[in-house]
């Protein structure tokens, strides 16, 4: 993956990777006296700020060594660069050259920064890397609500509203500490809540005739310091934090950088006639020239959905709103001392490139083991939009593979199968991709499918054994969906907790033995390689090898929906499958192994391990 040339062994390894700009150099790099050291995946500062020439114009470092990019910028206005190495590279001393060039392009300064990558020792307890998440988002509202106190903090005219689904429906806090038994048990490591300020209050369609609707789901903030009262108070999002531990799972939060919500622009106090619950010219002055008077047509500085625009890459504003989110980490922090794991970072793409690296730094300096998964709308792991290996991101949303999914369930399944090792190939541990199929802002993925489950369970099954990170929208583990239609949501439905109580629920059932197949072979599912062994599109399954470091597992997809018996080889006479989707077993006969294949509408999966050789490619 990157090369290394050994220059010397005293303890530790010291690596160092030439570049041929560094090769030209004509200063003497100086050595900082500063030094760091890391786990793999954990975060940690470069920080150049001792360069002394006066006329830089550009700073990279080469952080090839550790599994980065070779030419990385460091931001000028900043000098701070938050990096980390991904769990293979070995532990040891690697050297990061700096290289400080002109406006000339003309190499004017050079620093060599010392860099220890730890190994991981075991302590007895069980690790979970980032890259092993299992993500479970739910906007809060819809989820479940466990104190009716807090369902109307601004006492206004929810139940007259034109359109119910617009208003709050009264999830928060309490109703999702009550729930983490069913998210343990389904196999949640990660919870991912949407944001959790306090929003704006009034409703935004008043005066018009397309149906009242409320900031219920978070993306429009009024008051970044605050909590949304309709959520709970700080008190009950420190239980929820605190029980969410008990269960070995941590807590994501939305947050938004970009903008605030309606009605906090200079320009949205000549507004006559407001309706109740209308920002104040008060509320306005919090964000006195910190938004954009006029928008432009980039992505940086457009006014997304015509919402008040902040000047990210403006110093002042930078500060401010860095400064409103990292401050929820100490404020998150419970009397038992745990706290916010990581941010979910909203419209990413339409934030300044040195905000960004700035939010990233601060946070590694409050915790550096604190990450950070982006939103930029169209990313995958090939075109991530740089924000992975590049100081800001951890991981980003991977909006391609549901098109990946699609093509699989529909026939493709040796097309679909390349397509994910190439995605295998991109992904590291501290630079990985949530995969998802639905969300609160595209139309639910089984809904697409004419509420088709046996593919829709297909596709889940993809998902679920895939690398990188599986993101479960809440109530797609029962087979909730709906369409994006603006003002209702029918995406944005209320979890149907009737549902839960259904013994042997089907589609439950699926999510929750693939989960449990995933925890039991985690390090295989999340960092392994994938091959294909046997099948193609026309024989109607395909069977994938999931490999690491010499254990596998293997992954038998079948579209077919008449039932047939599958011949593959294996490497020893006596080997015997297990099937940890239905607890079948089979024992070969003459290295070769007949299985049947599970059919469509019974979810088109089974997950296999074998005792005793290999299944041999074919």
């Amino acid at each position: 993956m990157f090369d290394k040339k050994i220059l010397s062994k005293i303890g530790l390894a010291i690596a160092l990777v030439t570049s041929p700009v560094l090769q030209a150099v004509p200063v003497a790099a100086q050595v900082t006296e500063t030094s760091v050291e890391s786990l793999p995946n954990q975060h940690f500062i470069i920080d150049v700020s001792e360069l002394e020439q006066t006329d830089i114009g550009k700073i990279v470092i080469d952080a090839s060594a550790i599994g980065g990019q070779a030419a990385l910028e460091i931001p000028l206005e900043l000098k701070r660069i938050s990096l980390s190495a991904p769990d293979c590279v070995d532990a040891g001393t690697y050297v990061l050259p700096v290289t400080a060039t002109n406006n000339d392009g003309e190499i004017v300064e050079t620093l060599d920064y010392p860099v220890t990558i730890k190994a991981l020792t075991n302590d007895g307890e069980s690790h979970r890397d980032w890259d092993e998440e299992i993500i479970y988002f739910l906007l809060t509202d819809r989820f479940y609500d466990g104190n009716s106190d807090n369902n109307n903090p601004y006492d206004l005219d929810y139940a007259g509203a034109d359109n119910p689904r617009g208003v709050y429906q009264g999830g928060d806090f309490a109703g999702i500490t009550e729930k983490l038994a069913y998210l343990s048990d389904l196999g949640i490591t990660t919870i991912w809540i949407s944001p959790i300020v306090a929003n704006i209050q009034y409703d935004v369609s008043a005066g018009s005739q397309d149906g009242a609707f409320y900031g219920y789901h978070g993306y429009w903030a009024q008051n970044f310091e605050e909590l949304n009262p309709h959520f709970g108070t700080l008190e009950e999002f420190h239980t929820l934090i605190d029980q969410a531990a008990s269960y070995n799972m941590n807590i994501m939060v939305d947050v938004v950088l970009n903008h605030t919500g309606y009605g906090l622009h200079p320009l949205d106090g000549a507004r006559e006639n407001s309706p109740a619950g209308y920002p104040t010219d008060e509320d306005r002055a919090v964000f006195e020239d910190m938004l954009r008077l006029e928008t432009g047509r980039d992505a940086l500085t457009e006014s997304l959905s015509g919402l008040p625009d902040f000047i990210t890459e403006d110093p002042a504003v930078r500060e401010q709103i860095v400064a409103w989110q990292t401050a929820w980490l100490d404020l998150a922090t419970t009397p038992n001392g745990n706290s916010i794991a990581s941010f979910r970072v909203d419209t990413a793409i339409h934030v300044d490139p040195v905000t960004l690296q700035h939010f990233r730094n601060e946070l590694t300096t409050i915790n550096p083991d604190f990450k950070l998964i982006a939103e930029a709308w169209g990313a995958d792991p090939i075109n991530h939009k740089n924000f992975l290996n590049s100081g800001k991101m951890d991981s980003v949303l991977d909006f391609k593979f549901k098109e990946t999914a699609r093509n699989f369930i529909n026939g493709n399944l040796v097309g679909a199968n390349e397509a994910l090792i190439k995605r295998n190939e991109a992904l590291e541990s501290n630079a990985t991709a949530g995969q998802f199929l639905s969300s609160h802002d595209e139309t639910g993925f089984l809904y697409m499918l004419n509420n088709h489950l046996g593919k829709y369970k297909l596709a889940v099954a993809l998902q679920l054994t895939a690398k990188g990170q599986p993101v479960i929208y809440y109530g797609e583990e029962l087979g909730q969906t709906g369409a994006n239609n603006w003002p209702v949501y029918d995406n944005r439905y209320d979890l149907a907790w009737e549902e839960t109580e259904t013994e042997n629920h089907d589609i439950f059932n699926h999510y929750q033995t693939l989960l449990d197949f995933r925890h039991n072979y985690s390090e295989i599912l999340a960092k392994g390689n994938r091959q294909l062994i046997s099948g193609s599109n026309e024989d109607g399954y395909i069977l994938v090898e999931r490999a690491f470091q010499d254990e596998a597992v293997y992954l038998l997809f079948s579209n077919r929906e008449e039932a047939f018996e599958i011949e593959l080889a294996v490497t020893e006479a006596d080997a015997i499958a297990f099937n940890h989707y239905n607890g079948e077993q089979f024992q070969a006969d003459g290295k070769r192994l007949i299985i049947p294949a599970t059919l469509l509408e019974e979810g088109g999966t089974a997950l296999l391990t074998l005792d005793r050789g290999q299944f041999s490619v074919e």
